[in-house]
């Protein structure tokens, strides 16, 4: 539902010749997913005008108001009765992860990740596929990468010290996801590759504009299960460290394995 909600504002705002050249689109998106159905109408119109951004600015728009409560108006004509108690939704629920992580003195990056890729494979290789038999994946499959991640974190990390960022600008682009862990950024690419492992350049970017020695690169891996050639788990770069993690959402069917 988050990338639904985040592409349908994209979609409005290139239907009316808008620029966002600021990510208010996923900005908005993740506050009315996460915070809508348990705020009242005005408290929330107050909210969303606090989100900071120059599309109004940039487009001319002068009366921001009118304009924010408008679009609420349309996105809950769309969106808010699907929205029910408006949970973080991953396939199956995040319950058990988020108990095993609350257990641990330390959660870091690595342990994150490896549960996501676990829970994933696990749960949600379906939401990538239209047809995996036929090789058809989804539109916007990244999107969907990115959704997945950033909401399985957010459920996991739920009464722990950390944060989420979806898309936040880093120089002249976007990161994935970046996400802090005791006050220290994690930056986080997302692939989904097939055919050429692809990625690596974009985290180094985002390293060497944010000042961080380490980037995670994590690789969506569709590609037939004859076709997988390895992929290294890390590699050094000029920037610093890119640990590199893969999940397969196109694995040999059981019944196929001796």
């Amino acid at each position: 539902m988050l990338f639904t909600i985040q592409t349908y504002l994209e979609e409005y705002f290139i239907k009316r010749n808008m620029v966002d050249s600021d990510g208010y689109a996923v900005r908005l998106a993740n506050m009315y997913f996460y915070h809508r159905s348990n705020t009242e109408d005005a408290l929330f119109n107050v909210k969303v005008g606090r989100i900071r951004t120059v599309i109004f600015l940039n487009n001319n728009i002068e009366d921001r108001k009118s304009f924010e409560k408008s679009l609420i108006r349309h996105l809950d004509k769309k969106y808010k009765k699907k929205q029910g108690s408006n949970n973080p939704y991953f396939p199956g629920g995040t319950v058990l992860e988020k108990e095993k992580l609350q257990r641990l003195p330390r959660i870091t990056i690595d342990i994150l990740i490896n549960e996501f890729i676990n829970a994933t494979e696990a749960r949600a290789i379906d939401a990538f596929w239209i047809s995996r038999k036929q090789g058809a994946l989804r539109q916007r499959p990244e999107k969907i990468a990115q959704g997945l991640f950033a909401v399985f974190t957010k459920g996991t990390l739920l009464n722990r010290s950390g944060m989420v960022l979806r898309e936040f600008q880093s120089g002249i682009g976007f990161v994935d996801v970046g996400i802090f862990l005791s006050s220290v950024l994690h930056l986080v690419e997302i692939k989904v590759i097939t055919d050429d492992f692809t990625g690596l350049s974009q985290i180094e970017q985002y390293m060497k504009t944010e000042k961080r020695l380490e980037g995670s690169l994590l690789i969506f891996d569709s590609r037939e299960p004859d076709k997988k050639d390895d992929i290294p788990s890390r590699i050094n770069t000029s920037s610093g460290v890119v640990k590199i993690y893969r999940v397969d959402i196109n694995p040999r069917v059981p019944s196929s394995l001796k």
